[in-house]
């Protein structure tokens, strides 16, 4: 379920949407976009590695912080 998930500019991006009873449904069509504290809190039901969290978070941090600095 790894390969479902990528990290783009601190987000946390899957191609799917929200079922009925508030699961993530792969492959719908659909894009999905979680912040790291929300993937956080999903991790074990949707398959989401902390590697890939980590990574939304540096990209974050880094981005801030440039964003920041002027």
């Amino acid at each position: 379920m790894a390969e479902t998930w990528r990290a783009e500019r601190g987000w946390i991006i899957a191609d799917g949407t929200r079922g009925e009873d508030g699961r993530i449904v792969f492959g719908t069509g659909g894009e999905m976009r979680l912040d790291p504290f929300e993937a956080w809190q999903e991790r074990s039901t949707a398959g989401i590695t902390t590697g890939l969290i980590l990574k939304a978070s540096v990209q974050r941090l880094a981005f801030w912080q440039t964003a920041h600095r002027r």
